[in-house]
């Protein structure tokens, strides 16, 4: 019995702590209340389609960053081929193994771009979905408030008589 009624307190005072809280507190705020829930649910709607638009890039990301990467290694193995032949004295090859040394180091600078590209991507995709969960977690909190002003309009249920007894 004093479990119960300690639980009883706690959760009293819990309730009141909350309550006082709350920005949405009476029947005339649900107007007030109902703005911000269709403001919050509006911004999840639009983190979510960029959310999706960023997911959508990933893959191009990843598949431009494994290409360039691998045409970055072959121009590069291209590259040190025609400088072992350039060393001949030959003025062509020479000029051939110059054209490939700056083919490869374009290659590899595409290459880094895409690493980066794709590593700017995932944070934006970490930074939209943290602020999805911010705001799923105001529209809880509305629910809750909406729920504290839905209990005082209904305070619950009253005893009912039985009309038959008598």
């Amino acid at each position: 019995q004093k479990a119960f009624a300690c639980i009883l307190t706690l959760s009293t005072a819990f309730f009141c702590l909350t309550a006082g809280a709350q920005k949405y507190k009476n029947l005339s705020d649900t107007t007030a209340l109902n703005k911000a829930y269709g403001e919050i649910s509006l911004d999840m709607s639009k983190l979510n389609t960029r959310l999706l638009e960023a997911k959508n890039k990933t893959a191009g990301y990843q598949q431009k960053t494994s290409s360039t990467a691998s045409d970055a290694v072959n121009s590069g193995q291209n590259s040190k081929k025609q400088a072992a032949t350039a060393t001949s004295g030959n003025t062509s090859d020479t000029k051939k193994a110059v054209r490939d040394a700056k083919r490869a180091d374009r290659e590899a600078n595409n290459a880094k771009d895409a690493a980066a590209d794709e590593k700017k991507n995932n944070k934006k995709i970490d930074q939209l979905t943290a602020s999805i969960e911010k705001k799923q977690k105001q529209l809880n909190e509305l629910d809750i408030q909406r729920a504290a002003i839905m209990a005082q309009l209904n305070p619950g249920p009253k005893a009912v008589t039985d009309s038959s007894a008598q």
